[in-house]
């Protein structure tokens, strides 16, 4: 699948949080509706967007397009996380982090495996109040270091997935992004924004996530 996607289609599946047309995505992404098509038709057929809803204008449809890259269980079947117990960790680790590096290009990738972790395999072991929770289990298993989370805030020390990594002047940990936000759909049932602003890709020495509910 990863092979069938090239630059032109993620920044399609990026700008697809919201219903849009042919029209709409040609001109955010100064293409012609014709080379979009061409695209969606792709996507499509790899069930990465949908179409929501349908106009009918001056006798033509107008079909409006949305990413289902936001919905947990798209990539990964909920039966790949059926017997998956905490002592598993040390597999999960090694996974998240292999995953993680050989795929740095496929970032909406890399969040969408975090987010159906998250969601199926993660909130439901998130004990007592919610944020407090999700601290107690990143440490668990062994994640990282949590020195701060808030509603707003998530800040890791001796971060797992990144760290003694070289600055490349972007964030690694686009998979713990996913994770966040699968944890909190699956406890509060509503859409977060988790973005990393810190990081050893940046030249930092700790993980710092912005936690926006999209709401």
């Amino acid at each position: 699948m990863l092979r069938e996607l090239d630059e032109t289609r993620l920044k399609i599946l990026e700008i697809l949080d919201k219903p849009k047309t042919t029209t709409e995505i040609a001109k955010t992404l100064g293409l012609s509706k014709s080379t979009i098509s061409h695209h969606l038709k792709i996507l499509s057929e790899l069930k990465l967007v949908k179409v929501v809803k349908t106009e009918i204008e001056r006798n033509f449809i107008k079909k409006y397009y949305i990413s289902t890259l936001n919905t947990p269980n798209q990539l990964l079947p909920q039966e790949v996380f059926k017997g998956f117990r905490l002592s598993n960790r040390e597999f999960l680790r090694a996974l998240l982090r292999s995953f993680t590096l050989l795929n740095l290009e496929n970032k909406i990738f890399l969040r969408k495996i975090g987010l159906d972790i998250g969601y199926f395999l993660l909130a439901d072991k998130v004990e007592g109040e919610t944020y407090e929770g999700i601290a107690d289990l990143w440490e668990k298993l062994r994640l990282g270091k949590v020195v701060e989370i808030t509603p707003n805030s998530f800040v890791v020390e001796d971060c797992y997935m990144c760290r003694d990594l070289p600055n490349i002047n972007d964030t690694y940990c686009k998979t713990d992004e996913g994770i966040i936000e699968g944890i909190l759909l699956g406890k509060t049932g509503k859409r977060y924004l988790v973005k990393e602003v810190k990081c050893w890709g940046t030249g930092d020495e700790v993980c710092e996530f912005e936690i926006k509910n999209t709401v």
